[in-house]
């Protein structure tokens, strides 16, 4: 026996009533009991089926969990939950429940709470275990490694195939509503100001530069421009390559920064779609502003992009589908 579960409960200060909250919404699966739950902690749900007229009773190993289920008026035993399940009488429970407690056993284990709970249901009967969600990135990579106690995760196809094994009938599968673990209070986001936008940076970089090193005209080229000056000719103005250089490098960051700005304001999927029609949009007000003449492979290749658009929009065919077990 321990009470290391107790006492870490009482460390990390666990709120019994937001734990009534998130198990009420098993209420509905154990209609009649007598209903056992498994490893029942301090006896919150007991409280639930209390409330609702359905007995129930509970087994814990943690002596400081049984001492306050019993202090709360329940029925809960002290021993080994697998092997009280085992040792039940064949058909005589109305429904088996365990919340948090298949992701502290082995897979041995595990089977075995399966198998027994088959031996002990009466027919038509629900067996809910409700375990933590690797599809989390909260619980997957912060709460799951907190409790001492725990050993491993069980997805909802493996949980599929221990109640398959145990002749069970998978019914339902499903997250719960009441009990959203959210993101971890450190990875919450931070607060940031507003900055000016990167063109504006872009421009006091360019600015910079330009006194650091300014462009110049080629040597032959200042030399023609003398010459024309002396002899009273207009001189042809020659840009510097290096102009043309930092204008193109202003045009391509100018851009990088509308469709990042495009992405925070309309999300990535929007943008896309966005940016995928410009073209068809472009060749548009060519034609109309501007009385450009359209080829066919101006209309073919409009079509092809307005299709494709279309199916990246509607075409939402799901491509492949598990049964998986009640628990959550």
């Amino acid at each position: 026996m321990t009470r290391l579960e107790s006492d870490y409960y009482t460390y990390m200060g666990y709120d019994s009533d937001r734990a009534r909250e998130a198990l009420s919404h098993y209420l509905s699966f154990f209609p009649t009991g007598p209903v056992l739950e498994l490893a029942c902690g301090r006896g919150e749900f007991l409280d639930l089926l209390r409330a609702a007229g359905v007995p129930a009773s509970g087994v814990d190993l943690d002596e400081g969990m049984v001492e306050r289920a019993v202090e709360r008026g329940h029925d809960v035993v002290l021993g080994d939950a697998v092997s009280y399940l085992e040792g039940v009488e064949p058909g005589s429970l109305g429904g088996v429940f365990c919340a948090h407690f298949l992701e502290h056993l082995q897979p041995d284990d595990v089977a075995r709470v399966y198998a027994a709970a088959a031996t002990a249901l009466r027919p038509g009967c629900a067996f809910v275990a409700v375990v933590p969600s690797a599809g989390s990135l909260s619980v997957l990579g912060y709460d799951f490694w907190r409790d001492p106690t725990h050993v491993r995760f069980y997805d909802p196809a493996l949980l599929s195939f221990f109640a398959a094994q145990a002749g069970l009938a998978v019914t339902e599968s499903a997250g719960n509503p009441r009990n959203d673990p959210g993101p971890p209070p450190q990875l919450w986001p931070q607060e940031f100001e507003p900055v000016a936008s990167l063109s504006s940076s872009v421009a006091e970089l360019l600015g910079a530069a330009e006194k650091v090193y300014p462009a110049q005209l080629p040597p032959q080229h200042r030399r023609i421009r003398r010459d024309a000056e002396s002899n009273g000719e207009a001189a042809t103005a020659v840009a510097d390559p290096r102009a043309d250089l930092w204008s193109h490098a202003a045009h391509l960051i100018s851009v990088l920064d509308q469709r990042m700005q495009a992405v925070q304001h309309l999300g990535p999927s929007r943008t896309t779609l966005f940016f995928n029609l410009l073209p068809l949009i472009t060749a548009l007000i060519a034609a109309v502003v501007l009385k450009e003449q359209l080829a066919m492979y101006h209309l073919v290749g409009g079509l092809l992009t307005l299709g494709g658009v279309i199916l990246s929009e509607r075409w939402t065919t799901v491509l492949g589908r598990s049964r998986t077990p009640s628990a959550a």
